[in-house]
């Protein structure tokens, strides 16, 4: 495990980076958006990053940050809950994308525990952030196994019930070079997708037999719709999610109902379109204003948790 200073936020927080390595496999986190700045083997690292603290603060896309209370998109960036209207920030047209100016990823964590293959970061936002009900205590935890395997356990405390999804952003990139994801090959047991609008907010939970979004059989992701996805797909009780690129394979193993896909099709600067994956594990896109939607919520004693593996393997 080493542990060093990474820079100084433009708030005037010191972040640091916390890297750790377990046989043939490391990754390191950032303080700043408890960000999974690298992942992989030997000396291949499979997730994007930017080159510097103010990239990171400045740039859009949420390179591997730890995005809540809710990642995703809020219709007219509000939601009723419990007969109160909470409006968040536009951020998206009329639309909240991932908490607006509260999201997780843009805030400086403190480390709260560390050991030879993980560490515990943690956060405390203001009352109301965003227009989100509550102040909330969150954690997230980073566990490697020596087999390749990197664990992520969230825990989301609030003071009063607020909705949450809490995913990381990661773009994952398994050619081992520089590249696009297109020739990744893809397959998981996700029996629905849900279409969006022009919005990109959900309209209707669909089968995914006979479309562009089945990948219950294993497809490029370069096949179809010239490789643009930004969607969320339906997961069963036990998820299987597997994706193959040149030099690795992983694996996605989550807890949770859902899973975004998104391939980079937005990524501009330092990154190509399509240069990574995300597999963003959580809730449903707009679940606040869907009471059919399988929703999630942290309280006041009743934290919320999750979690969700990547499980890394080589090809050599």
């Amino acid at each position: 495990m080493f542990r060093a200073v990474y820079g100084i936020s433009s708030g005037g927080k010191q972040v640091e980076r916390l890297s750790f390595r377990s046989g043939r496999f490391f990754f390191s986190v950032l303080t700043y958006g408890a960000v999974l700045e690298s992942f992989g083997f030997d000396d291949v690292n499979i997730v994007l990053n930017h080159q510097s603290l103010a990239d990171y603060e400045n740039m859009g896309g949420f390179l591997g940050a730890v995005v809540g209370p809710y990642a995703n998109r809020i219709k007219n960036a509000s939601f009723m809950l419990d007969g109160k209207t909470y409006q968040l920030e536009k951020n998206e047209g009329e639309n909240s994308l991932h908490s607006g100016t509260a999201c997780f990823g843009k805030k400086v964590w403190e480390v709260l525990g560390v050991s030879e293959n993980g560490c515990t970061l943690g956060l405390a936002t203001e009352e109301g952030a965003g227009g989100f009900p509550g102040s909330h205590e969150v954690m997230v935890s980073y566990t490697l196994t020596g087999d390749g395997a990197l664990t992520l356990d969230y825990t989301v405390s609030s003071s009063a019930k607020c909705p949450v999804s809490i995913t990381n952003h990661a773009y994952f990139n398994l050619n081992g070079r520089k590249s696009t994801v297109t020739n990744h090959r893809l397959k998981m047991n996700a029996p629905c997708y849900l279409e969006v609008d022009g919005g990109k907010i959900p309209v209707a939970v669909v089968s995914v037999a006979g479309t562009d979004f089945d990948f219950t059989s294993e497809h490029e992701i370069g096949e179809r719709r010239g490789g643009d996805y930004d969607h969320c797909f339906t997961l069963p009780e036990h998820p299987e999610i597997h994706a193959e690129g040149d030099a690795a394979s992983l694996s996605v193993l989550t807890s949770e109902p859902s899973i975004q896909i998104y391939t980079g099709g937005g990524l501009k600067g330092d990154h190509e379109r399509f240069e990574g994956v995300c597999f963003e594990t959580g809730r449903y896109p707009d679940t606040p204003n869907h009471p059919d939607f399988p929703a999630a919520f942290s309280d006041a004693g009743k934290p919320y948790k999750s979690s969700t593996t990547f499980a890394l393997k080589p090809k050599a």
